[in-house]
């Protein structure tokens, strides 16, 4: 797409972020329908078990990749062709912003498994459907008491890759380097 496509100005950090959110929700829409429609096969085959773990990891990193790509985009345009100011930290709030939600149910998890609050882990899994086939492969027992301190390590990092994969998008995009010419055509 070209970049005069993208934009002429520069976007609101309120709606971008709104926009993030809207991609967190339809992320895990998307991934309910996945999960859901799977669940039969997913409590037998561990195979089928990855490949849906793989499925929702790829379409909820996917939509964040997607969102941060254009914002990206947008502002690489802006800054060179209408001479507005680069926002050197756009990638880390924008990181922040979007997936905070997710950050929130996260410490309300880790309250949870504290016993500072009831067991909220099953809301929790309703609430980040794309996390639900990597728990199965561990566990069939959706309490929080099933839950190991190594596995709610596991769930933060799962976490922490919405945030790592916008910052690093957005980062790489506004740059412009081309990853896949990188790995798949490397300079002789």
């Amino acid at each position: 797409m070209s970049d005069r496509y993208i934009s002429n100005k520069k976007e609101n950090f309120v709606s971008r972020c709104m926009k993030g959110i809207g991609y967190w929700l339809l992320g895990n829409f998307m991934c309910f329908f996945i999960c859901s429609s799977t669940a039969l096969f997913m409590r037998r085959f561990l195979f089928i078990r990855i490949f849906i773990s793989f499925c929702t990891l790829v379409v909820t990193l996917g939509l964040y990749f997607n969102w941060a790509h254009y914002a990206a985009k947008r502002d690489k345009n802006v800054v060179k062709f209408h001479g507005i100011e680069y926002d050197r930290y756009m990638p880390f709030k924008m990181a922040a912003a979007a997936p905070v939600l997710s950050y929130i149910m996260l410490v309300c998890l880790y309250l949870s498994k504290l016993n500072v609050i009831p067991d909220i882990f099953n809301y929790y899994l309703l609430g980040n459907m794309w996390l639900r086939p990597f728990v199965t492969m561990f566990t069939g027992d959706f309490s929080i008491g099933s839950i190991s301190w190594l596995g709610m390590i596991g769930i933060t990092l799962m976490v922490l890759l919405q945030p790592l994969t916008i910052a690093v998008t957005y980062i790489l995009t506004y740059k412009e380097v081309d990853i896949t010419k990188i790995i798949f055509y490397k300079k002789q």
